[in-house]
């Protein structure tokens, strides 16, 4: 997640508005770059957990679900990113604040308040956390189903939302982008 938000402090999104390309086209051929980015990240973090000596019950499992988990956040972070510009950027730094507090990630969501017990269960970092956790420490099949069946349904409705919401407000995007540079904030 974290190096997710990172890649777009790095790489651009971009509108369609003044290009040949439709929103459709623009976003999935951005996405493929961002895509490969989420892979390389990945690979690093990797080969780091191995050189470091974790030891992990299913390593295959393991490495599958990085790379699964790493590819839905890029997806989600990209796809807000992509379709609000800015304002997507800062609903991705807030998104990434309740991921980190409210998913059980740092500690257990039992002690956390009402709030974030409640929503932890349609956070993506849940369901990622629930993935590793099974394929590191002893794979139990009913808990990792569910959360790879979430994840994957996250992904492809925020995919879905994301044309949609693209081919509707790029232009508006675009605008709001092109006023706040002038402001020189950014």
């Amino acid at each position: 997640m974290v190096g997710a938000i990172i890649t777009f402090v790095m790489l651009r999104t971009g509108q369609s508005t003044g290009t040949i390309y439709t929103p459709s086209e623009m976003y999935f051929g951005k996405l493929l770059i961002f895509l490969v980015m989420a892979i390389l990240e990945t690979t690093v973090t990797l080969i780091g957990a191995f050189i470091l000596g974790i030891k992990i019950a299913n390593p295959l499992l393991f490495v599958l679900s990085a790379y699964f988990i790493a590819l839905i956040f890029m997806l989600i972070c990209y796809s807000l990113i992509s379709a609000l510009g800015h304002v997507g950027k800062g609903l991705a730094v807030i998104w990434l604040v309740f991921q980190i507090s409210g998913t059980g990630g740092i500690y257990p969501i039992q002690l956390m308040g009402p709030l974030l017990q409640a929503i932890s269960p349609y956070m993506p970092m849940t369901h990622g956390i629930t993935l590793l956790r099974e394929s590191a420490l002893g794979l139990i099949w009913s808990n990792y189903i569910p959360s790879f069946a979430a994840l994957l349904a996250m992904g492809l409705i925020i995919l879905i939302f994301a044309l949609i919401i693209k081919m509707f407000a790029d232009k508006r995007a675009q605008w709001f982008e092109e006023k706040l540079n002038e402001t020189d904030l950014f």
